[in-house]
């Protein structure tokens, strides 16, 4: 394979910054060929709080992937989250008279044009304008209309936007790590191209990914994202539940959480648990039941704010193909169960797939979101071919989106 037919991803979370280096074959299939990943500083929720230390976090992973690949990284698709991600659905139409007449790529961007020119551009940046299928006459509803004929077109699109401050600053981090951002992907659509199936996204489904700092919601139906929303609570509020109780440390907590941890306290087993109280040389003694108890009470808490949400959204008879739950915390033992217990649906843990290489590192839920900006570049960009990048020596994937961008943004 060469090296012109590249992408690069950096996903930048909470707790960890992960880069991924994806190179396409001739038949289309994602190969990871480099992997880096260092532990995140200078971030809380989405929100940048110390830009120096986000910048060598950052950096730190971009240098572990370079070793590997053994080139330079200059170009990366980046992530964006947060609770200050906002979505809403509009729709646009175009009418050509009494003729018939055949419906070109130009025809398409003069909707998404005109969705972009009502948006408050002052305080937002536009992260994706998504269609969700077209009208054609009327009546025919489309996927696809390039190349059919109508006199009329209406196109339903869902819009993700972020707040100027928090899109600007991320982009300045990344920027003084050394790479140019050629592309951001909405952390619920990254991660839903990277564990969803389609049929469950025709069928209506929820997607959660629950990470260290918040808990990402997109919601399917008919096919297409109706829905996405950020919750700032995660796994981190987990470990300081733990720390406060037990009064140890917070590395001391997370440890505790990733060996005896669970989702359900009468599930636990019968373990006495040896600890060290933050100020203490004697450790004393807990019960693994007490433990998970601790854990239970927070994750039951985020799945009643997410069945709070559906039902207030009137979306809870509505998600046919239940729970996709991803990202670090879905490997708590007993999750699954829990999540059906509080919300009373279908449950699956939802795991990266669609891609080749690096499974004895990156097959979790927790890089759901890093193969997911892989797999969104590879499969939607706008029809758009993954195009030649001049520079071998580099990956730069600022060439995959050279047409891409000049448009108004991401489309699926």
């Amino acid at each position: 394979m060469s090296r012109d037919r590249m992408v690069v991803a950096l996903d930048i979370g909470t707790s960890k910054i992960t880069v991924l280096v994806g190179e396409i074959d001739d038949i289309g299939d994602l190969h990871i060929v480099a992997y880096g990943e260092s532990k995140a500083k200078g971030l809380d929720k989405g929100i940048i709080n110390k830009p120096s230390d986000a910048v060598r976090s950052i950096r730190e992973a971009i240098d572990m992937a370079e070793s590997t690949a053994g080139s330079k990284i200059t170009t990366v698709i980046s992530n964006v989250g947060g609770y200050h991600l906002e979505c809403k659905n509009d729709s646009e139409k175009t009418d050509f008279g009494m003729s018939q007449k055949s419906i070109t790529e130009s025809d398409i961007d003069n909707l998404i044009e005109k969705v972009a020119s009502k948006l408050p551009r002052e305080n937002y940046e536009i992260i994706h304008i998504i269609p969700k299928k077209y009208i054609l006459d009327e009546e025919d509803e489309i996927i696809d209309p390039v190349g059919l004929v109508g006199s009329k077109i209406e196109g339903k699109f869902h819009i993700i936007l972020d707040k100027i401050n928090a899109y600007t600053n991320l982009k300045k981090v990344i920027e003084l790590s050394g790479v140019r951002v050629a592309n951001f992907v909405a952390n619920p659509v990254a991660s839903a191209s990277a564990v969803l199936y389609p049929e469950e996204k025709d069928m209506g489904i929820v997607v959660l990914d629950i990470g260290a700092g918040t808990t990402d919601m997109a919601i399917y139906r008919e096919g297409s994202i109706d829905y996405i929303k950020s919750f700032p609570v995660g796994g981190n509020q987990v470990t300081m539940d733990i720390a406060h109780r037990f009064k140890v440390s917070k590395e001391e907590a997370e440890s505790l959480k990733i060996e005896y941890g669970g989702a359900i306290a009468d599930l636990a087993e019968n373990h006495i648990i040896e600890v060290l109280q933050r100020g203490s040389e004697d450790p004393i003694q807990i019960e693994q039941f007490e433990l998970v108890d601790t854990i239970e009470a927070r994750l039951s808490e985020i799945f009643e704010i997410i069945k709070n949400e559906l039902e207030e959204l009137d979306f809870i008879n509505k998600i046919n193909g239940g729970i996709v739950i991803t990202g670090g915390v879905a490997n708590t033992p007993y999750l699954k169960e829990l999540a059906e217990n509080i919300l009373g649906m279908d449950v699956r843990i939802g795991k990266p797939k669609d891609y080749k290489g690096f499974s004895d590192k990156i097959a979790f839920p927790q890089y759901s979101t890093a193969i997911g900006m892989l797999l969104f570049s590879k499969n939607n960009a706008s029809g758009h071919p993954v195009t030649t990048v001049e520079s071998s020596s580099d990956l730069d994937v600022f060439g995959f989106f050279k047409n891409f961008v000049e448009k108004i943004k991401n489309l699926f």
